[in-house]
């Protein structure tokens, strides 16, 4: 039975128009963040292996180019995201290439945590084809790390940030960093100041500022107001990712 990997097109908040490649089980990944729409992590881990077979990912892709959906409303983008970390999965790259050569008038764009650059040789390889990747970044502490992101044990704040500076160092399309903001925990004048000198030194092309938007995984979990958000997003020097309406998601 092949497995649910591309889901959309949908309407991101900031890439527009966006199909969406799944390549994990849910829920799989190497962080398990308190604030992710998605759930509790149930896999945590750092192993790269072929999570969902990339054959069935390809034919999926395949099918969905020739349908009347593409043709009659082409996404802007293809964009790597779903129900975990799409950089764990191994052939992350070959269905990369794959995706540039079927789409070649959309942009292929990976959301990430940014967390595997740094401890799996050859990924940064894998992602170089991309034209947009989008790390984030919601700690500049190890105990806020630990709060908000709970990371597997072999990924720390100091693997985290070379990880980051890793990617901006070899790729050479345009990083996005995301800063999700939990209120009580990396709000404060002393952590976005830390938050401030990280970003200095990864020196992404946009810096977007994002915030609750949907239930999250744990309890409790709040966002400053709106008015905060943009006094922290000037801060940073970046911004505050819009919302939008309430869209399903559907896997196909």
């Amino acid at each position: 039975m092949a497995q649910k990997c591309i889901f959309g097109p949908i309407i991101s908040r900031r890439l527009g128009s966006s199909l969406g490649i799944n390549l994990l089980p849910h829920k799989t990944c190497s962080l398990n963040c308190i604030y992710c729409e998605c759930g509790i992590t149930t896999n945590l881990t750092i192993e790269r292996k072929e999570y969902i077979p990339t054959l069935e990912v390809m034919e999926s892709l395949k099918k969905y180019a020739a349908s009347s959906r593409f043709r009659n409303a082409p996404p802007y983008c293809i964009t790597f995201a779903g129900w975990g970390e799409p950089t764990l999965h191994s052939s992350l790259g070959e269905i990369a290439h794959f995706i540039k050569k079927l789409f070649p008038e959309q942009k292929l764009v990976l959301i990430t945590n940014g967390t595997l650059f740094a401890l799996h040789e050859g990924l940064l390889e894998e992602v170089k084809e991309m034209d947009i990747i989008i790390p984030s970044l919601d700690a500049a502490s190890p105990q806020a790390l630990q709060m908000i992101d709970r990371p597997h044990p072999q990924i720390t704040l100091n693997s985290y940030l070379e990880s980051l500076a890793s990617l901006r160092k070899h790729f050479l399309g345009e990083i996005w960093l995301e800063i999700f903001i939990v209120e009580g925990i990396n709000d404060s004048e002393k952590e976005l100041v830390s938050l401030k000198e990280k970003i200095a030194l990864i020196s992404p092309h946009r810096v977007q500022i994002n915030a609750l938007d949907r239930k999250p995984a744990q309890e409790g979990v709040k966002s400053p107001p709106l008015t905060r958000l943009e006094e922290i997003a000037r801060f940073l020097g970046g911004e505050v990712i819009p919302s939008l309406p309430r869209v399903s998601t559907v896997m196909v």
